[in-house]
């Protein structure tokens, strides 16, 4: 069984489909999951990532990208594990955003972490832990 990953566009600006496909597909890979994986890629305008970002935490502001874990509005703990599959939630991305190439994979890297359970907002430690496995990510990802 192989990954399950979803890109729904909801602007008219053109997606590097592939890219984000292959960025997912190896940052997986590096993390070494036991099972395949489904999550969705969400690409949105910046007035929609505002309007997210101020109902969901409460910043007028439109984010980079925001990542909503599986039955939670909270970054899940770990994700549900549907038999053989886990599903993780999705990756929201500011389309603002999607235009350099190491942004995007940044922001990519970023997201899935969340949706693993990693969370830099809740302490230093975790914070570092997130860090350090991005860089060691983005670094395989050269």
């Amino acid at each position: 069984m192989k990954n399950e990953i979803l890109i729904y566009n909801q602007t008219r600006r053109k997606i590097p489909r592939e890219r984000i496909l292959r960025v997912v597909s190896e940052t997986l890979e590096f993390l070494k999951l036991k099972q395949p994986v489904e999550l969705a890629v969400l690409i949105v305008g910046k007035e929609t990532m505002k309007r997210l970002n101020k109902f969901w935490r409460g910043k007028n502001r439109a984010a980079d990208e925001l990542s909503f874990g599986l039955n939670s509005r909270q970054t899940p703990k770990f994700a549900k594990d549907f038999g053989n599959v886990l599903i993780l939630g999705e990756i929201v991305i500011n389309a603002e955003k999607i235009s350099d190439p190491e942004l995007l994979r940044k922001i990519l890297v970023h997201g899935l972490l969340h949706l693993l359970g990693y969370d830099h907002e809740k302490s230093e430690r975790s914070a570092r832990r997130m860090e350090n496995l991005e860089e060691k990510i983005l670094k395989f990802l050269d």
